[in-house]
């Protein structure tokens, strides 16, 4: 791209020296042949080379300003009370500058500190009975010794006692029953037994007394009465046992529904225990719900942050310089609101120069350049500075864009200024000369005394021979450096010494031949 760029840039320069070179011969050929034509070469149109140091500057208008202005604001919105500074002063980081009246300030601490101490007290009391009741609660449940609790455990005992007692007389009565134990049922067994033998003894007899002679009817009847007697002892024996069967099982029904009945109020007093520790439990959990409760209504913490907000809007009411340096500017007045920019404190000593370089020059600017710069005021020195920033974009007009209204876009280029003193001020306008090229003993000469034909070769006339007559060379030259007015040139012809033509188009046509020279 660069090489593309410099071709077109020469076929640029070549048409136009081609046009220049035609609008000179014109020139020239109308002076020569035209009316009061004058033949020959003016003394003032030769010139002598010298070598000397070539310097050139790129000049700018611009502004002395600080390098780094601090901006002193409030975080509050407070009429100020006191202001402690004026402009001119010298501060050091740390020194007060102004005091805001903080009346309102003070009143929200104070309010905010009795609601607190408030919430503290109320707080404080509510703790306090919720966990005496909850250590009640908990010693009820750890010792026993809760009212409802009490009275449910000796439930329980009593409960289990009446189980157990039930419990056992219907084991033991079904254990007598199974090994046939009962007494009375014994008594009756026995009284079967012996009924039996009775009937049995009472119809042998009887058989005795058929088997004799002689026994007589009575004796028969009273033997065959024996026998009945015997048999319905008998059957009163067994009807009596039977009897005695059946209300061992009804007894045995009775002892089971006691100790079923037992077993239930044992169960039911299981119950009711439970449910009281379950009370007693739930009741101390919400004693203790009720601990934490109160203690997050005392929770100050909320508070204090706001409190420590307002202690700081106190520290802040203090206005302070952050930065060293003088105070150039004071944009407010007691009694009023701290707005804005309260103060603008500057450092004298680190100064800048911001410099408006027009569009045609802006190129030839880069950073680190060296420049010097003179402020516009009487007595004023030229202090040395370089190059800080060269502005990307030209300066933008009050809408955010890109300002054209003017021939020339300018651009902010920003300039240290080295070692200033009290004659350089901020505020001051000065000029900023930029050192775009410079070159120690080298030949320059203007730049019309340089010819370049169609094919861009560069010449300048030289001129030899006594004050009356000289004789002209063309002598291909190499511009070092193009300058807006001058050139530095190298070449064969180009010595310390040497005359030349300083308008070369104009005379281009005496090359290689001898001309007046003609005052």
């Amino acid at each position: 791209m660069k090489n593309v760029s410099e071709k077109r840039c020469l076929k640029k320069i070549k048409k136009k020296a081609v046009l220049i070179m035609g609008v000179y011969t014109a020139l020239t050929l109308l002076a020569f042949t035209g009316c009061g034509k004058k033949d020959g070469i003016p003394s003032g149109s030769i010139g002598t080379m010298e070598a000397a140091d070539f310097t050139e500057y790129v000049k700018a208008d611009g502004t002395v300003e600080c390098a780094k202005p601090y901006y002193v604001y409030s975080t509050l919105t407070l009429p100020v009370e006191k202001i402690l500074v004026e402009e001119g002063d010298r501060v050091s980081a740390g020194d007060l500058l102004c005091v805001l009246d903080t009346e309102s300030i003070e009143e929200q601490i104070e309010v905010k500190q009795a609601a607190m101490d408030l919430t503290e007290r109320s707080a404080s009391t509510s703790v306090e009975a919720a966990r005496h009741q909850y250590n009640i609660y908990t010693e009820g449940l750890t010792n026993g010794t809760d009212a409802n609790l009490v009275e449910a455990m000796a439930n329980l005992q009593v409960a289990r006692e009446t189980y157990e007692s039930a419990q056992k007389a219907y084991d033991d009565y079904k254990e007598s029953l199974n090994l046939g134990m009962d007494p009375t049922l014994v008594a009756a067994d026995q009284a079967v037994a012996q009924a039996a033998t009775a009937v049995q003894q009472a119809k042998s007899m009887q058989s005795e007394l058929d088997d004799e002679h002689g026994v007589s009817d009575i004796e028969k009847e009273k033997a065959e009465d024996a026998v009945d007697s015997a048999s319905l002892s008998y059957v009163q024996a067994v009807q009596s046992r039977e009897n005695l069967l059946r209300q061992s099982d009804i007894r045995l029904a009775d002892y089971a529904k006691s100790a079923e009945d037992a077993n239930l109020n044992y169960m039911t007093a299981q119950i009711a225990y439970n449910a009281a520790v379950r009370a007693l439990e739930n009741a101390r959990a919400l004693s203790a719900d009720a601990i934490e409760q109160a203690q997050l209504k005392g929770d100050l913490s909320v508070d204090e942050i706001q409190m420590a907000q307002l202690q700081k809007k106190l520290l802040d009411a203090q206005i302070l310089a952050d930065f060293s340096g003088t105070v150039t500017a004071v944009n407010i007045e007691v009694g009023e609101n701290s707005t804005g920019v309260l103060f603008v404190i500057e450092d004298t000593k680190d100064l800048v120069l911001t410099a408006k370089v027009p569009e045609k020059d802006i190129n030839s600017i880069s950073e680190n350049m060296s420049v010097l710069v003179t402020p516009k005021a009487d007595n004023s020195d030229t202090y040395g500075g370089s190059v800080k920033s060269v502005a990307d974009s030209a300066y933008k007009n009050a809408s955010g864009k890109t300002d054209t209204s003017g021939e020339d876009a300018d651009y902010k280029v920003t300039v240290t200024v080295e070692n200033p003193d009290e004659k350089i001020k901020i505020g001051m306008n000065g000029e900023a000369e930029f050192l775009v090229y410079s070159k120690e003993s080298c030949v320059a000469v203007p730049n019309e005394a340089i010819f370049m034909d169609e094919n861009g070769n560069k010449f300048i006339l030289t001129a030899s021979g006594d004050s009356g007559k000289v004789s002209l060379q063309k002598s291909a030259v190499t511009i070092v450096y193009a300058g807006k007015n001058m050139s530095v040139i190298e070449g064969s012809g180009v010595k310390n010494g040497t005359k030349y033509i300083t308008e070369a188009a104009s005379y281009m046509e005496y090359a290689d031949s001898s001309v007046d020279v003609v005052d």
